[in-house]
């Protein structure tokens, strides 16, 4: 189950990697449906991860993550 801050953190990261406003980016989201991503927006994305976790993430969950609660819940672990 992934915490409230967890998903406003998840917002925050997307709005700024996406160039969004964060009120724009719903807890339920689909990452896809956002905006532009391409492999220079995602490497932005995963090096938030990584900066906000302070650990490498695992490419299988990264495969695996597609809305704003999976990166939440990536947030959180």
């Amino acid at each position: 189950m992934t915490s409230k801050n967890s998903v406003e953190q998840a917002k925050e990261l997307l709005s700024g990697c996406l160039f969004i406003p964060v009120e724009s980016i719903k807890d339920n989201s689909d990452i896809t449906a956002l905006g532009e991503l391409d492999s220079l927006t995602f490497e932005m994305i995963v090096m938030e991860i990584e900066k906000h976790t302070k650990r490498e993430v695992d490419p299988v969950k990264l495969l695996e993550m597609q809305s704003v609660k999976d990166l939440a819940l990536m947030l959180e672990k």
